[in-house]
C-alpha cells in the first residue's frame, strides 16, 4: 500500500507555482536530475531538503508527503501489519 504521495504532490506544487525542476534545483543547491528522480519516485530528499522545499513552495511537510490524505482505515491497516 503506497501511502506517501511525495512525487505527485511535489509535481502539483511546482505546476501551480509555475516553478521548473531547474529553478527548484538551483534554489536548493542541487541538480535538476536530482529533482527529476524525486518526481519519478526513485529517490526522496532528506529531511533538511524536504523542509527547504516546503518553505520555498509554501507547503507543509504533511501536504507534500500526503499525510493529509491518509485515512483512519489506512492507518489501521498499517498499524495491524506492524504488530
Amino acid at each position: 500500500m503506497k501511502l506517501l504521495k511525495f512525487p505527485e504532490n511535489l509535481r502539483e506544487a511546482l505546476a501551480v507555482r509555475e516553478i521548473t525542476q531547474k529553478e527548484l534545483a538551483e534554489h536548493l543547491g542541487t541538480t535538476q536530475q536530482t529533482v527529476s528522480r524525486w518526481l519519478k519516485g526513485i529517490n526522496e530528499p532528506d529531511l533538511t531538503l524536504l523542509l527547504e522545499i516546503c518553505l520555498y513552495l509554501r507547503e507543509t511537510p504533511n501536504t507534500l508527503l500526503g499525510y493529509d490524505d491518509i485515512t483512519e482505515s489506512d492507518y489501521q491497516k498499517v498499524h495491524k501489519n506492524i504488530k
